[in-house]
């Protein structure tokens, strides 16, 4: 009972996943809260102690960095300018590894589960980036700006986000449609999948973000590979169907307003000539700055979140980031986060995915997060965070089934 309960709590936590502003108190949103109460269901459950005690404990492979990280972060503490920040933002952290993270592995068992997450994970995606089309293409007015709205610059967002998280958001759902499309054993399935699609991109395409560009290329040429790898064969003819649906539908788009692609191509443009872009050069030279500052102190860090008071501008790498923050010891940690991540994404591609259509779509989401983080900050969302775990999770369950069972 406590069970079906926890279950149902996550659900519902990755449904409102990507609707971060829906808080409930200050950084703490709505997903969170569920998530964290789902924690507590499982902990009373009559396997509870178990529960707490192995599943969180002694069986959490990323125990060992978050402790890592933490006397990184302990460490560097009293070097910073607002410490009650710092330990709001490390909060965060302990909060995906010590609770999101043994909740996914004690509640999702098998395809099913999996299945249910993904599709309520991409309702709200798929939402906002049609309200975001809507927005751009037919100038609808919700007077919501939360939903979709149009800023930075004409680049397009929600939720008071920076258009580069908005963007990745939605971006992890194209694996999942792009699985839903191979496995609907219905041509009305497959075509709306591949319409949705289409919207995503257009969507990502809206938010003019170089780094999602850049992960998307990326996510493709990796699906590509682990689709051979797995064993299976692509059919042409199918090829052939989707890239008609998919031209005539950007097709659509662009004569409906040309001008449209003019920014984000512009934007695009200065990907291998960093020169042209005003922002790429700011990045570069606050690196520079970043690094100054590990020369003079590699050992303790600057403070967790603390940083841009130093650098005016936020290091745009979690790597550089984290050591700069909280010192040798928090890189480490933070490193081992990411480098656990690609491990199983190997070991999966090792094992050839067990010919599991949804194994390629989550490790593509794990691998692909990792690599998109690279070019942010603050690196420390739930909402990027909890897709890849889940895909963690979901990897050594179809691996090694006997084992984690």
């Amino acid at each position: 009972m406590l069970y079906s309960f926890s279950r149902f709590l996550l659900y519902c936590s990755f449904l409102l996943l990507p609707l971060t502003f829906i808080r409930v108190y200050n950084n703490l949103s709505v997903s969170d809260l569920l998530i964290f109460i789902s924690f507590i269901t499982l902990a009373i459950s009559q396997k509870g102690k178990a529960f707490l005690f192995e599943t969180t404990l002694t069986k959490n492979e990323f125990l060992l960095p978050l402790l890592i990280f933490s006397l990184g972060f302990f460490l560097s503490l009293n070097n910073s300018e607002y410490p009650l920040d710092s330990f709001t933002a490390y909060l965060q952290i302990v909060f995906i590894f010590l609770f999101a993270y043994p909740v996914l592995s004690e509640v999702v068992k098998d395809e099913k589960q999996i299945k249910i997450i993904a599709i309520l994970l991409l309702i709200p995606g798929v939402v906002v980036s049609i309200l975001m089309l809507l927005i751009k293409f037919i100038g609808l007015n919700m007077g919501v700006d939360l939903l979709a709205y149009e800023g930075w610059a004409g680049r397009f967002s929600y939720g008071g986000m920076e258009p580069n998280i908005p963007g990745r958001i939605i971006l992890q759902n194209i694996p999942l449609l792009t699985i839903l499309s191979l496995k609907s054993k219905s041509l009305w399935g497959k075509v709306i999948s591949i319409l949705l699609i289409v919207f995503q991109m257009v969507a990502i395409i809206l938010t003019s973000s170089r780094s999602n560009m850049l992960t998307f290329v990326f996510g493709i040429s990796l699906f590509l590979i682990f689709f051979y790898k797995s064993g299976r064969r692509i059919r042409v003819r199918y090829i052939l169907y989707t890239g008609i649906i998919m031209f005539a539908s950007i097709a659509i788009f662009y004569n409906s307003n040309p001008e449209f692609f003019e920014k984000p191509l512009e934007r695009y443009g200065t990907i291998l000539n960093a020169n042209k872009s005003a922002s790429s050069m700011e990045r570069i030279e606050v690196i520079d700055k970043g690094l100054d500052y590990l020369n003079i102190n590699p050992v303790i860090g600057l403070g967790m979140g603390n940083s841009y008071l130093y650098t005016k501008v936020s290091l745009h790498n979690p790597i550089l980031l984290t050591w700069l923050e909280n010192g040798i010891f928090g890189i480490i940690g933070f490193t081992g986060f990411y480098l656990l991540l690609l491990f199983q994404g190997y070991k999966n591609y090792k094992f050839n995915f067990k010919g599991n259509l949804w194994l390629i779509a989550l490790t593509i989401i794990m691998i692909t997060m990792v690599f998109g983080d690279m070019f942010m900050a603050n690196s420390y969302k739930r909402v990027l965070w909890l897709p890849a775990l889940l895909g963690y999770v979901y990897s050594k369950k179809v691996l090694f089934p006997k084992v984690v069972s």
